[in-house]
């Protein structure tokens, strides 16, 4: 496997996830794409998870703009739950299968550096972060010996202090340097919804364009947002494709224009 192959980012959100872990469908779509023998890596989240370790510990969550507000405590907590657990399970449920999986996070290899994420100058989310820099020297190496990245969204800064990246910011960001053809991010609705109310009410394409506008009108857009931001961000570094699917519609996403869930083009 080498690095001239076609580059493919999944970003498996947590919300689809049940007790930390793919679903069947989720894998079989998984072993079907390794052995077309794409560049695959797969970045997840897990914030169901954080909020439940955070809740046994007597932390109460907050969230703005979509975002979890990350003090210290917090953080650690994501970083154990990220890296240590969820990470770990999904490598392990992935290689029970024949998928060889490795886990990291940004922190190895120097893979991402954080910045923290500042609004007007304030550091409102406390150490959640947006990705500074992107090394993909140790994905690269992975893939052509034949791994697939499982990868947890948590880097340090410049300071080697831990930051809690937004997964989906995350996945775009590695998307871009890789210069991936798709990225597709899985969660647990079909696509970008017209009415957030109406499930029939799914977008089946949007440009590049009207992506932006979109954002600019700033609509209450909840943990969509982030999403959104990261395809705008993929898409105006090159990748040329990014999709929004339900868990059932990964691999037709990924192979083919099923006409499920949202394409955003350039």
């Amino acid at each position: 496997m080498t690095a001239a192959e076609p580059a493919l980012v999944v970003k498996y959100g947590g919300a689809a996830m049940k007790g930390g872990r793919l679903s069947a469908a989720a894998v079989r779509a998984l072993s079907v794409l390794v052995g077309g023998c794409r560049r695959l890596v797969l970045v997840h989240g897990g914030g169901r998870e954080v909020t439940e370790e955070a809740a046994r510990r007597g932390l109460t969550p907050r969230f703005v703009d979509g975002l979890r507000v990350t003090d210290a405590d917090m953080m650690d907590v994501v970083r154990m739950v990220l890296v240590d657990r969820i990470n770990k399970d999904l490598v392990g449920q992935l290689r029970s299968v024949g998928i060889p999986a490795i886990g990291l996070s940004g922190e190895d290899g120097g893979m991402m550096t954080a910045r923290t994420l500042r609004v007007d100058g304030v550091a409102r989310f406390g150490r959640v972060g947006e990705v500074d820099a992107v090394d993909t020297k140790v994905l690269t190496t992975a893939c052509e010996k034949g791994l697939v990245p499982v990868v947890a969204s948590v880097a340090p800064d410049a300071d080697g202090l831990p930051h809690n990246l937004n997964a989906d910011t995350a996945a775009a960001a590695l998307a871009a340097a890789l210069s991936a053809d798709q990225l597709v991010y899985v969660s647990d609705v079909e696509g970008l919804m017209a009415d957030p109310a109406d499930p029939s009410s799914v977008i089946a394409r949007m440009s590049g364009d009207d992506l932006a506008a979109l954002l600019s009108a700033r609509p209450p857009l909840g943990g969509m947002l982030p999403k959104l931001s990261g395809a705008l961000t993929a898409l105006r570094s090159g990748v040329p494709v990014v999709r929004l699917v339900g868990d059932q519609a990964l691999l037709g996403a990924c192979t083919a224009d099923t006409g499920r869930g949202t394409t955003l083009h350039l």
